[in-house]
């Protein structure tokens, strides 16, 4: 597995525990780097509520639904690395003091190897409370400081001061965690770039507010703010396509990675790392060596060496009229050796185009190239070649 080294930390893998509960606390930090992490973000450090002195809102039970199947979780489907979804409704967050006992454990005799990074996340209108959070993660010990910009509420721009006025208060590297989905990513990374920022994360849990049924007793079962998961990766890889596109700092990938081929395809848009939180509540912390281990086989298998050597390769392709063209003469082809018969494509055709022949798939004229059956095709017998009209 190669190294990398990430805002000047050095990790032994590119694969980070996201800032979330499953790095709440020590024991939780320690499973992570015994899972095989390279390097940890530590769920958020904030100040309490003055009201209620607790550091967070409502403590709902339960808090969070993991879910890939209209009835929950389906763990078979999952470890066919189906698709699932992660909503958050409310947690807890370490206060000062509770982050600074927590530092003292890691960072002493009996603690782990792997840099630590704090995350903090101060008021939307407060500049001095962000300063004091990243003074008090330094003084922990932290090695890099991640800001949590994505949950600061309420705000749908980035505000280069929140970055700005953090970096001046310490020597340690610092992260910027992309915040607002509604932010051209472009314009946003370089914002982020002028203000000091030693590293960006993309895109975190996204700010949507949901809401889930209960058909049982016919009411609603819980409101969620915050959603993740497998199923939003698309729309993360785009964003931090563009962030790419708008900045040469080093970039980490965050959003629906459960797989190594997951995290190639954040590397080949440009992160060199990745951070991983979901799919641990998923899997359990496993995923961890998982995906590192996926990463480095890929690696093996296309000759590289180094995540360097292919990292934001697929980003001179985004724009390509190859794939760009509105209507491009295209049909599906069957390669017979491979095809089983089964009929999936057959049944998602809504051109007619295809018929089953003696247990083959046959593809007619009336195709109209929109791919369907290629995407349906269980064993991948179908491709989608361009044809003279």
């Amino acid at each position: 597995m190669p190294q990398v080294n990430f805002a000047g930390l050095q990790l032994r893998n590119p694969v980070i525990v996201a800032s979330a509960t499953p790095s709440i606390n020590v024991e939780a930090i320690k499973r992570a780097e015994d899972a095989g992490a390279g390097a940890v973000v530590t769920k958020s450090m904030i100040f309490p509520n003055p009201q209620t002195g607790r550091p967070a809102g409502n403590c709902l039970r339960p808090r969070f639904m993991v879910y890939n199947s209209p009835y929950g979780f389906d763990p078979v489907l999952f470890n066919k690395d189906g698709q699932f979804s992660f909503y958050r409704s409310a947690e807890v967050y370490p206060t000062p003091d509770e982050m600074g006992r927590m530092m003292e454990k890691l960072k002493g005799p009996n603690g782990v190897d792997i840099p630590v990074i704090i995350s903090i996340c101060g008021k939307p209108d407060d500049y001095e409370e962000w300063r004091k959070l990243a003074r008090m993660a330094e003084d922990f010990g932290a090695d890099a400081i991640e800001l949590n910009m994505h949950a600061v509420p309420k705000v749908s721009t980035l505000d280069p001061l929140f970055i700005s006025v953090p970096k001046s208060e310490v020597k340690i590297p610092v992260i910027c965690k992309m915040m607002a989905i509604n932010d051209d990513p472009t314009l946003a990374a370089k914002k982020a770039e002028a203000a000091g920022a030693d590293a960006i994360t993309a895109l975190g849990t996204f700010p949507f507010d949901g809401l889930e049924i209960d058909t049982e007793h016919e009411r609603p079962w819980l409101g969620y703010h915050g959603m993740g998961g497998s199923w939003l990766r698309a729309l993360s890889l785009r964003y931090l396509a563009e962030v790419a596109q708008g900045t040469k700092l080093p970039l980490s990938g965050v959003t629906g990675i459960q797989t190594g081929d997951d995290a190639i395809k954040y590397m080949l848009c440009g992160a060199s790392t990745v951070q991983i939180c979901g799919a641990i509540y998923a899997k359990g912390y496993k995923v961890l060596k998982e995906v590192a281990d996926g990463i480095d086989s890929w690696m093996a298998d296309h000759g590289y060496k180094s995540i360097e050597e292919f990292r934001g390769k697929a980003l001179q392709h985004l724009n390509d009229q190859e794939f760009t063209e509105y209507d491009p003469p295209v049909r599906a082809v069957v390669d017979e050796s491979k095809c089983i018969g089964c009929g999936v494509c057959k049944d998602s055709c809504m051109y007619n185009a295809l018929t089953i022949e003696n247990r083959k798939a046959k593809i007619s004229e009336k195709c109209d190239g929109c791919g369907v059956c290629w995407s349906m095709c269980p064993k991948r017998a179908i491709s989608m070649e361009r044809y003279d009209r």
